[in-house]
């Protein structure tokens, strides 16, 4: 079930972003692609038909990047956005801990 704002952590506080502003953030940013991915960025979120690294998509849209992946992931994953991730490495073989 989505939401249309949605808690984030950066700087050992609380911010919110709501779906509006991360649709415009998306608009604003350049989507992922296979020659610009990351071995070190591996969550992504989808939104419209464009994949988006999340801490950069969240600190597009609010101006605060969020103190890590999995704070941005859950809340995008909050908002309706599907959330992806790009497994390579001990990922693979350690899965997401």
């Amino acid at each position: 079930m989505s939401t249309s704002t949605a808690q984030f952590n950066a700087d050992g506080r609380r911010h919110t972003i709501t779906r509006e502003q991360a649709e415009a953030a998306a608009s604003r940013l350049t989507p992922a692609h296979s020659s610009t991915f990351n071995q070190h960025r591996d969550w992504y979120a989808l939104v419209g038909s464009g994949i988006y690294y999340v801490k950069d998509l969240i600190a597009e849209a609010t101006g605060v990047e969020p103190s890590d992946a999995k704070t941005a992931r859950l809340a995008l994953a909050e908002l309706g956005f599907p959330v992806l991730c790009w497994a390579w490495g001990s990922f693979l073989r350690d899965g997401n801990r």
